[in-house]
């Protein structure tokens, strides 16, 4: 019988290779781990929409029994409890300064960077930078660890163009993003797994009311193409305890990048008012170098 941890490694390497049903119930089993002792094939299928038969024969794929014998497994290796985060943070601590584990950790998000660099001149990239563009208003929402992310990149398109806000997260009505009036606009969401029920909510609304919508996240998103063709996700492995959020940080600097090209001497101007407002209240190290727009 396969074991806890390889049953989720097996779900992650197999994850491209299942039919959209399959990928559907190995994204749920992947995502919601400490949940699955407390299901049942009849109640995984109705979360997820398709049959109790469909559930038994993915069990059987993985060398399953039935889905009662993968909780009977998750039950041997933790108890009958679920597996606790605290548990998860032991195993990676205890491995943490194994250099081989450090080595494959490098060569894991040095290639999710040259898969990063492999987007910039996709159709799909074009398209997206596009709807920035056009944009007279761009709004970022990031959740949970993400957040800090969607600041990072309101914060940088910020000086390479005007009309950029980053979503009011205290309110909780998001009235920001569906009471204003500005029609040429467009949203971006960053989130990963396990992704907030809000990041879900602000994108069905959004389809909903016709608006631009730019999804940046993880490879088990199995929800953002409902909403929009812009998705891009990103590679989130890195073997730490949390997933790897390099590859996020370099899409959002070449993306940066890719609309200040595509925006012309606008970019240099704004710069220049930037740097010397900055200048002016707050100051730099060292003398001014006399140049505007530099930093």
């Amino acid at each position: 019988m396969p074991s806890k941890q390889d049953l989720f490694a097996r779900l992650e390497a197999r994850l491209e290779h299942f039919t959209p049903a399959e990928r559907q119930i190995a994204n749920h089993m992947l995502s919601h781990r400490n949940e699955l002792p407390f299901e049942t094939a009849d109640s995984l299928a109705k979360k997820l929409g398709v049959s109790a038969v469909t559930v038994g024969r993915f069990c059987r794929l993985l060398g399953y029994k039935h889905f009662r014998a993968i909780k009977e497994e998750m039950r041997k290796g933790g108890g009958s409890a679920p597996w606790l985060v605290g548990d998860q943070l032991t195993q990676y601590m205890d491995r943490f300064g194994d250099q081989e584990q450090l080595r494959r950790s490098l060569e894991t998000e040095v290639a999710a960077l040259v898969e990063v660099y492999g987007m910039v001149d996709t159709p799909a990239w074009k398209a997206a930078t596009n709807v920035i563009v056009r944009s007279d208003l761009v709004q970022i929402a990031g959740f949970q660890t993400e957040r800090g992310l969607a600041l990072l990149l309101a914060n940088l398109l910020q000086y390479v163009r005007e009309g950029v806000q980053l979503v009011d997260m205290v309110a909780g009505t998001y009235s920001d993003v569906f009471t204003t009036q500005s029609k040429a606009r467009c949203l971006i969401l960053l989130d990963m797994r396990r992704y907030s029920k809000q990041s879900l909510m602000l994108a069905e609304k959004a389809a909903e009311r016709s608006i631009p919508l730019i999804i940046i996240t993880d490879k088990y998103c199995d929800w953002g193409s409902r909403y929009t063709p812009h998705v891009f996700a990103l590679p989130s492995e890195g073997g730490h305890f949390w997933s790897s959020a390099v590859a996020m940080n370099c899409f959002i600097n070449l993306f940066v990048t890719s609309v200040a090209a595509r925006s012309g001497k606008s970019v240099e101007k704004q710069l220049e008012q930037i740097s010397e407002l900055f200048e002016h209240f707050t100051g730099f190290v060292g003398p001014s170098k006399g140049r505007k727009g530099s930093r």
